[in-house]
C-alpha cells in the first residue's frame, strides 16, 4: 500500500469513527404492528432522542400525512420504545426520532425480504411460481403487486398473486415471459407508490427436459412375485438407462425382491405404476449396505413402496461418503413413495434388537441411520409416507428444497433434521414418532462441516406423539461457537481480533455470525464472507458495513448462524416444546401456532458451549389450549408443570457487566387458555441477562402462577395483558 493510499485509509477510518459516534443510529425494529402497539427500536445512543413522531402513509398517495407526536418509553443507550396511536387505520407507519444533531426516520409494516424461493429453486420459469418470504410480505392481498424488471430493459412484467400473508407470498409468472434476469420490485397492498421495495433478483429459464425414454425393468429379466432376486435386471435396467443417456426405469405392479443397494445415475428415475401397485422388497440381510437406493444429482424415485428389515439408510442422496457432499449434488426427487423399513420388525429376541441398537449408536452420529437423506441444491421429498429405523427425513447443507405433504414417522432414537440448510420450505407434513423413544427434532448446526443455517419456512405442519429423549417438536440448535471476546474495528466491515483464544476444529468461519453483544455498537451483526491470517490477530470481512463503530469496551461473540427461521401455522400435541429457539437465533418468527399438552414456545439465549445469543425473536398470536403437561416441560426433570411462553437467559457467569444473551423479544397477542402463563427470566441481578421484551396484548386463562419477570430482566414492558383468575398452589 502507498503512503498516500494509507494516509487516505486512515483519514477514512478517523472519519468514519468519529461520525459513527456522533448521532444516534437504528438497528432494528419490529413489524409486524397495528395500532394500540408498541414498537421497539434498537439501536446505539439512543437515550439522546428528545421526541418522536409518527405517521400512517395514505394508501393512495395523495393526502397529506398527519403528524402525531408520541411518547418515547424507556428510552436507553440501546433503545427506545412508543405506541402506535390507537385511533390511526392498520396500514404503513413513518416514524421520526428527533435529537440534537437531526432526525432519523424509519417505516413501519414495509416488506422485509428474508429469501425467494421458485419453482425451479434458485430459478423460476415462464409460467411458474415465484415465492418471497418474510415480514409484511402481504398485507392487502386485492392491492398487492410483484414486478419483474429485465436487465435488458423494456416494460416491467407482472406476477398474478395466488396465495399470501404476512409471511409469505406466492406469485405465477407470465407463461411468455422471456428467459433472462429480473430485478423484482414487491408491494405488499398497503401505503402510496413510494413502498415498493426491492426483493432481490432472479433468473428465469426454461426447465429441463425430461428425459422421454422408458425402460420396463420385465424387458431386462425383472419378476415381481416377491420371491424371484431381481437385482441384476434391475441394475441391468439401470445400467441402460444410464449409457441412453437418462429415462426413466418403469416398475409395472408387482412385487420386487432386491438383494443389495440399487445405485441410480445422473438423470435417471426410479418410477413405479403406483404407489400401492408396486413394492420393492428387501429381506433382513445380515450386511445391509450404506443405503439401499443411492444416487449423487439429478436423479427422481417416485411411486413406489419400499420394504426393508434390517437396513441402515433407505434412500440417500448427493453423498459420496457419510456426510462429504458430492460434486454437482442436487436435483433430487423423492415424490409419492412409501417407506415401510424397520430393523426390529418380527420377532426379535432381546439380544438381537439390543444388538442392532448399540451397532446403530457405533455407526451414526444420531444413533439411528436416515431413512430419507439428501444433500445438495434444488430438493424435493413431497407426498410420502415414511417409516424407518430412525430418523425420518434429514436434510444436510441442502438449499432451494422442499419438503411438503408427508407423513414423517421417526423410530428408535429417530427424528427429523434440517441440518446447515438454507432456502427450505417444510409445510403441511405431519411428524409424529412411531416408536416410543423417537424424539422430535428441528433445524440445527450439530455438525462441524457447517457455519450456518438460514432461511427457513416450517409451516401447516402437525407435530404429535413426540416422548423420547428431549421430546422437542420443532427446535433449532447447535451447541458451539468460535470466539468470543473484543476486537480491532480496523473499517466498517472489517475486524481483527484482539483476545488470546483456541482455533476450534472447524473447516472454515465463512457464513458464520459476528454479534456484538456488549459495549459500544452492541446490538450490530454481520456474517463473516473472508478472513486472513491467523490466530492471534485473525482477521474477518462482514457482508455488510457496521453503523456504529467499536471501541475498547465492544465485545463480540463468533457463533453458527441461526437467521429468518419462519413458524408458522403448526399444529403441536404431545410434544414436550413445541416450538423454540435455542441458543443462537436472529430474526425469529413462531406465528400463529396452536399448542395442545406441550410445553409451549420459547426463546432462550445461553452459554452452551459458546455464548449464543438470541436476538428479535417474535412469538405472535399462537394458541395454547390444554397446559396440563406431564414431563414436557424445560426441565425434564419436573413431572407435571403448566405449558409456558419462555424467554429465559441461561446465564453462567453473574458478575457485573457481562452482556445480556437475549435482546429484543416480542410477545404479543397470545392466547394462553388454561394452565399456563408466561414466564421471562433472566436470573442475575447484577447483569440482566434479558433486556428489551414486550409482553403485550396477550389473554391468559386460569393459572397457578401468572406473568413471572425476573429481577434479571431490564427494560421489559408490559401492555394490555388480560390475566384470568389464580388458581390456588
Amino acid at each position: 500500500m502507498t503512503w498516500k493510499r494509507a494516509t487516505l485509509v486512515a483519514l477514512f477510518q478517523l472519519f468514519w469513527f468519529a461520525s459513527a459516534s456522533a448521532q444516534p443510529a437504528i438497528f432494528w425494529f419490529n413489524d409486524p404492528v397495528d395500532p394500540d402497539e408498541t414498537v421497539l427500536v434498537t439501536g446505539a445512543d439512543l437515550n439522546e432522542v428528545t421526541s418522536a413522531t409518527i405517521a400512517r402513509i395514505d394508501e393512495q398517495g395523495s393526502k397529506a400525512e398527519r403528524e402525531t407526536s408520541v411518547e418515547i418509553l424507556q428510552a436507553t443507550p440501546l433503545s427506545l420504545k412508543f405506541v402506535i396511536p390507537k385511533d390511526f387505520v392498520p396500514g404503513i407507519y413513518r416514524f421520526t426520532l428527533n435529537h440534537a444533531g437531526g432526525s432519523l426516520t424509519g417505516r413501519v409494516n414495509l416488506p422485509t425480504i428474508y429469501w425467494t424461493q421458485a419453482d425451479l429453486g434458485d430459478a423460476a420459469s415462464p409460467g411458474g411460481t415465484i415465492q418471497l418470504f418474510g415480514r409484511n410480505i402481504i398485507r392487502q392481498s386485492s392491492n398487492a403487486r410483484l414486478e419483474l424488471q429485465s436487465d435488458s430493459g423494456g416494460a416491467p412484467a407482472s406476477a398474478v398473486l395466488t396465495k399470501g400473508n404476512l409471511w409469505r407470498g406466492a406469485f405465477r409468472l407470465p407463461d411468455r415471459l422471456s428467459p433472462g434476469r429480473y430485478k423484482l420490485r414487491l408491494f405488499n397492498g398497503s401505503g402510496g407508490s413510494g413502498e415498493w421495495v426491492d426483493a432481490g433478483s432472479i433468473t428465469v429459464r426454461m426447465p429441463d427436459p425430461e428425459p422421454t425414454q422408458s425402460f420396463d425393468v420385465r424387458a431386462y429379466g425383472a419378476i415381481g412375485d416377491g420371491k424371484f432376486d431381481s437385482t441384476r435386471a434391475i441394475r441391468a435396467a439401470i445400467d441402460a438407462a444410464r449409457q441412453g443417456g437418462g429415462g426413466t426405469v418403469y416398475f409395472p405392479q408387482g412385487r420386487y425382491l432386491i438383494s443389495d443397494m440399487l445405485v441410480i445415475p445422473p438423470h435417471v428415475s426410479i418410477r413405479g405404476e403406483r404407489t400401492d401397485l408396486v413394492n420393492l422388497l428387501w429381506p433382513d440381510l445380515a450386511n445391509p449396505p450404506a443405503a439401499l437406493l443411492q444416487g449423487t444429482s439429478h436423479f427422481a424415485i417416485e411411486d413406489v413402496t419400499i420394504y426393508a428389515s434390517n437396513h441402515l439408510h433407505v434412500i440417500s442422496g448427493g453423498f459420496v461418503f457419510r456426510d462429504t457432499q458430492a460434486p454437482g449434488a442436487g436435483d433430487i426427487a423423492v415424490r409419492r413413495v412409501r417407506i415401510r423399513a424397520s430393523a426390529f420388525r418380527v420377532l426379535l429376541d432381546v439380544e438381537t434388537a439390543v444388538k442392532r441398537m448399540r451397532e446403530f449408536h457405533q455407526l451414526f452420529q444420531e444413533g439411528a441411520p436416515d431413512t430419507i437423506r439428501l444433500t445438495g441444491s434444488r430438493i424435493e421429498v413431497s407426498d410420502c409416507d415414511v417409516l424407518g429405523s430412525g430418523n425420518s427425513v434429514r436434510l444436510f447443507k441442502a438449499s432451494d428444497a422442499v419438503v411438503s405433504g408427508n407423513i414423517l414417522n421417526s423410530g428408535r432414537d429417530g427424528s427429523y433434521y434440517i441440518l446447515g440448510s438454507r432456502r427450505v420450505v417444510f409445510e403441511n407434513n405431519v411428524v409424529t414418532g412411531a416408536d416410543l423413544q423417537a424424539t422430535g427434532g428441528g433445524i440445527t448446526t450439530l455438525s462441524r462441516m457447517v457455519t450456518a443455517s438460514e432461511n427457513i419456512f416450517a409451516g401447516g405442519n402437525t407435530f404429535k406423539g413426540i416422548y423420547g429423549l428431549d421430546r422437542e417438536g420443532l427446535t433449532s440448535d447447535g451447541p458451539s461457537g468460535y470466539y468470543f471476546g473484543h476486537v480491532v474495528n480496523n473499517a466498517p466491515d472489517n475486524l481483527v481480533l484482539a483476545d488470546p483464544y483456541t482455533p476450534p476444529p472447524f473447516q472454515d468461519w465463512i457464513g458464520a455470525m459476528v454479534m456484538v453483544v456488549n459495549g459500544r455498537g452492541a446490538g450490530q451483526y454481520g456474517r463473516i464472507v473472508a478472513t486472513a491470517g491467523s490466530a492471534p490477530g485473525l482477521s474477518i470481512t462482514l457482508d455488510r458495513q457496521l453503523q456504529v463503530a467499536l471501541d475498547q469496551t465492544s465485545e463480540v461473540t463468533i457463533v453458527q448462524a441461526h437467521e429468518n427461521y419462519l413458524i408458522i401455522d403448526n399444529f403441536f400435541e404431545d410434544t414436550g416444546v413445541a416450538a423454540q429457539s435455542f441458543g443462537t437465533a436472529l430474526g425469529h418468527v413462531i406465528a400463529d401456532n396452536r399448542s395442545n399438552r406441550t410445553s409451549g414456545f420459547a426463546a432462550i439465549g445461553q452459554f452452551y458451549g459458546h455464548f449464543q445469543p438470541c436476538w428479535r425473536v417474535q412469538i405472535l398470536d399462537n394458541h395454547i389450549l390444554e397446559g396440563n403437561v406431564y414431563r414436557a416441560g424445560p426441565d425434564r426433570n419436573v413431572i407435571s408443570n403448566e405449558a409456558l411462553i419462555f424467554v429465559r437467559a441461561n446465564q453462567v457467569p453473574a458478575a457485573a457487566g457481562r452482556p445480556p444473551l437475549v435482546q429484543a423479544v416480542i410477545v404479543r397477542g397470545n392466547r394462553l387458555d388454561q394452565d399456563a402463563h408466561i414466564q421471562v427470566e433472566g436470573f442475575a441481578g447484577a447483569s440482566s441477562g434479558v433486556r428489551d421484551v414486550i409482553i403485550e396484548a396477550n389473554t391468559t386463562g386460569p393459572s397457578r402462577v401468572g406473568l413471572v419477570v425476573d429481577r434479571g430482566v431490564t427494560a421489559w414492558l408490559g401492555r394490555r395483558n388480560v390475566e384470568g383468575r389464580r388458581i390456588a398452589r
